[in-house]
This record gives structure tokens, sequence and C-alpha cells, in this order.
């Protein structure tokens, strides 16, 4: 005879059911978002099975002309839509992938508006910040209110959220030492455009 440890043997499979059933009412709750990203996923595994290439020839130039517009050597807080066309050799490159994220100490300021994420930057010797029009638009305005939205994504929506609206206030005091509509590069130490 086996020790079942207590449990009914019908208890598994009834668990299991009852396990479906609940991740069947999760996924219809909100069909439409789980529905776009599935179909995202398989669009985007169907494109990938193309051996595509990562970037064009023109992002190519457009990224040499940007950074070509840095002085070299300086620091730059980047953050494009494809920054490994960057040469990190010629720059010491910092990535603002998940912006506030992570930082220098005493960490990012946040929420606190562009004069102080410029101060905070010139004040760790980050002078310069290349962004692509992309990220103006991403992630795209997220109802960040509505119900079962994670936590993490939540705030990380909000803090993405600040750093480019930030971003885009000190477009409109700082010179831009590159800009090809796609791109630009912002030169925090000089006012002005």
């Amino acid at each position: 005879m086996t020790d079942t440890g207590g449990l009914n043997k019908n208890a598994i499979p009834n668990f299991f059911i009852a396990a479906v059933f609940c991740a069947g009412l999760r996924i219809s709750y909100d069909w439409d978002l789980t529905k776009n990203t599935y179909s995202a996923y398989v669009k985007n595994i169907k494109f990938g099975l193309t051996n595509p290439s990562l970037v064009s020839a023109k992002q190519k130039l457009q990224y040499a002309a940007l950074q070509q517009s840095i002085p070299q050597g300086e620091t730059v807080l980047t953050r494009l839509d494809a920054p490994f066309i960057i040469d990190f050799k010629r720059n010491q490159i910092l990535l603002a992938d998940w912006p506030g994220g992570a930082s220098l100490p005493p960490g990012m300021p946040v929420f606190k508006g562009d004069e102080a994420l410029a101060n905070y930057l010139v004040s760790k010797s980050i002078r310069y910040i290349a962004y692509s029009s992309w990220s103006l638009n991403h992630p795209p305005n997220v109802d960040t209110s509505r119900p079962g939205l994670s936590s993490w994504f939540r705030l990380q929506s909000q803090l993405a959220h600040d750093f480019r609206d930030n971003v885009q206030q000190l477009a409109k005091t700082r010179k831009k030492l590159y800009a090809d509509g796609e791109n630009f590069v912002l030169d925090l130490g000089v006012q002005g455009k």
C-alpha cells in the first residue's frame, strides 16, 4: 500500500482541473491583451526566421554621425532603439534601458523634473544624452491605474515616462549637437538650442 500523505487519489487531477479553469478565467478576463501579446510573439518568431538584418545602412550612418557629434572619450547616457550600433571604444556609453532602475548613487532623481535630472547627470560627469525618437513613444502611454497590471510594470512605465518627459523638456533648453529626425544628442552643459 502506498502512502499518499493524506491526499485523496483524485485530489491531484481535481487540482489540475481547477488550475486550468483559473488560468482560463484569467486569460478571458483580459483576452484582448493576451491575444495581442501572443500574436506579437508569433509575428516576431516568423520575422526572426527570415534572418533579417537588425539594422539598416541608414541607421548605421545615423548612429556614426550621432556619435561623431560627441567628443571622443566623453561619457554619454543613451536611450536608443539600437544602442549596440554605437562604438563602445570611442566613448563611455551608459544605457538607460530601464530609466531609474539602476543608477549611480544617490540614484537618478525621479519625478523631480528635468533640471534635477540634468544636474544629477552633470554631477556624475555625464554631459551628453543620445536619444531616439522611438524612445519618446516607448513605452506607449499606458493606463498604469488599470487592474491586473503588475506593480513592476506599473513602476517601470511611470519611470520611463518621467525620464522621457524630462528629456523632452531638456531638448527645449539645451543645445542639440545632432538631430536627424529620428535621433538626437543633447549637450547638458550648454543652454539653448
